[in-house]
């Protein structure tokens, strides 16, 4: 009997340590990025307000961004009036209306598109330099 329990309790082990590697990997490489952005933030404040100073400086950095955040948390969406109904617009209609407010000669380019002609026009003036 007892030692169908300790294998009970092998599996049971095994599968909680198995579960904890697996969210570690799965959160460990956020809590790195994390800790490199603070560690660059703080290095930079180190510089700006000196060695002594930076960490007071970032703390209070830090307490406005925390309560903005919570009260940003904290707010709902506006309650609507009562006495009136919000208009029910079709899907389609709103999309039609969006792709026809565009007008001629309006680019819509995302970040990507512009770093990747950034980089062209890099290799482009690298090669008329030479």
């Amino acid at each position: 009997m007892m030692e169908i329990l300790g294998w009970l309790w092998w599996l049971l082990a095994s599968l909680a340590s198995l579960l904890a590697s697996l969210a570690w990997l799965l959160v460990g490489g956020w809590v790195s990025t994390l800790l490199q952005l603070g560690l660059i933030v703080l290095v930079i404040f180190a510089m700006k307000f000196g060695w002594r100073r930076a960490p007071q400086e970032l703390a209070t950095r830090l307490a406005a961004l925390g309560r903005f955040l919570w009260a940003w948390l904290r707010s709902g969406e506006p309650a609507a009036e009562p006495g009136r109904r919000r208009e029910q617009v079709p899907v389609s209609s709103s999309r039609r209306a969006s792709r026809s407010r565009r007008q001629p000669g309006d680019v819509r380019i995302n970040v990507s598109t512009c770093m990747s002609l950034l980089m062209l026009a890099g290799l482009w003036l690298l090669g008329a330099v030479r």
